[in-house]
């Protein structure tokens, strides 16, 4: 399978990535509103135990919803996205490791974590706004460590709206192809 034909392959089986975008986004607003209820810690779990289910959501909303086919068997940028995503739980459980020492780093370490695990969806997707959402969201966490910027609410809250924000648009325009 050529680079284009496996790259359009996961384009067409997840729609261009934006039911994941989404559901992540969701995620996030979960854990900020758990994280503004009942602290950081609360909201980690939440963000970690929510975030082992957006795999199974989205692969739900483009099978049963969206009645897209799953990719093909030999494409082989299907495992990038999880081995990406292994890199990325790893970096989750880092930023888990502040919780005692330095929690208000912990959600902004969550997001860089997050923020770079999608620069690869780029390669898989073949689709550079993913280098966008990458760029934003790492620098969302960024924003959060070193306060350069005024942005507003919390640094979950922010990563939540970017996410549904390219995650909608991704999905409208993955559902014309």
């Amino acid at each position: 399978m050529h680079i284009a034909d496996a790259q359009a392959d996961l384009r067409r089986a997840y729609t261009d990535g934006g039911p994941g975008v989404i559901v992540s986004g969701l995620v996030w607003l979960a854990a900020a509103f758990a994280e503004s209820r009942s602290g950081v810690a609360t909201g980690f779990v939440v963000l970690f135990v929510g975030g082992m289910f957006i795999y199974p959501l989205a692969l739900l909303a483009n099978r049963a919803i969206l009645r897209r086919a799953g990719e093909a068997k030999d494409n082989p940028f299907g495992p990038l996205i999880l081995e990406s995503t292994i890199a990325m739980i790893a970096g989750l459980f880092a930023a888990w490791l502040f919780l005692d020492y330095a929690p208000q780093l912990v959600m902004p370490l969550a997001a860089i974590m997050v923020g770079t695990h999608y620069f690869a969806f780029r390669t898989a997707y073949g689709d550079k706004l993913f280098w966008m959402l990458a760029a934003i969201v790492t620098l969302l966490g960024l924003a959060g460590i070193y306060p350069v910027l005024p942005l507003q609410g919390t640094v979950a809250l922010q990563v939540a709206v970017a996410e549904m924000f390219f995650g909608i648009g991704l999905t409208v325009r993955g559902l014309k192809r």
